[in-house]
């Protein structure tokens, strides 16, 4: 048994590979604590305690948590792939006003994505797009990743311009009429 206490959203650093029969210390916070109370793992005096506390110290298969680790991973690349696609096609703004306001519908969108997949596997085979964004648009919390993601591909090119506008305002090409007469 480990006596690390290892967030449940860390990488493991361990450098022996971990048996599934181990079990490891994590701290849970308030919304991981009524997540775990809906898997059924915690029952209502576990729960109520760790509201209390604000969060609890729990024993969990390193199995479990490395298919967590797994699942969390793959979720943000292809969140991060569909920013990146979302961005490249210069709809960023749109898409964080439709996401931003259809937030609370997210489950339903995912339920209509469910609906057209065998259109979108006829259509596209392999490649079932309505298959695979359906999964991420179930959870309201992807959407905020999302959104998240959205907004650091807009600051990191907010933040190449401003790097390049002094370049240019040397040039002279964009300077006012008091920078010229100086």
């Amino acid at each position: 048994m480990l006596s690390n206490n290892i967030p449940l959203d860390s990488h493991l650093s361990e450098p022996s590979p971990l048996s599934s029969e181990e079990n490891l210390n994590i701290r849970v916070n308030l919304a991981q604590v009524e997540q775990l109370r809906k898997l059924g793992v915690l029952d209502e005096a576990q729960t109520a305690a760790g509201r209390r506390a604000g969060g609890l110290l729990v024993s969990v298969s390193s199995r479990l948590v490395k298919q967590f680790q797994q699942e969390n991973e793959s979720t943000g690349a292809a969140l991060e792939k569909l920013a990146g696609r979302i961005h490249a096609a210069g709809l960023s703004v749109p898409a964080r006003l439709f996401l931003t306001a259809g937030r609370p519908l997210s489950f339903f969108g995912s339920q209509v994505l469910l609906l057209a997949q065998p259109v979108s596997k006829l259509l596209f085979r392999n490649q079932d797009p309505a298959g695979h964004y359906y999964r991420l648009l179930e959870d309201r919390q992807n959407v905020d990743r999302l959104l998240r993601c959205l907004d650091a591909l807009e600051s990191r090119e907010t933040l190449a311009k401003r790097q390049a506008e002094p370049e240019v305002s040397r040039l002279g090409l964009f300077s006012s009429k008091k920078e010229r007469t100086r």
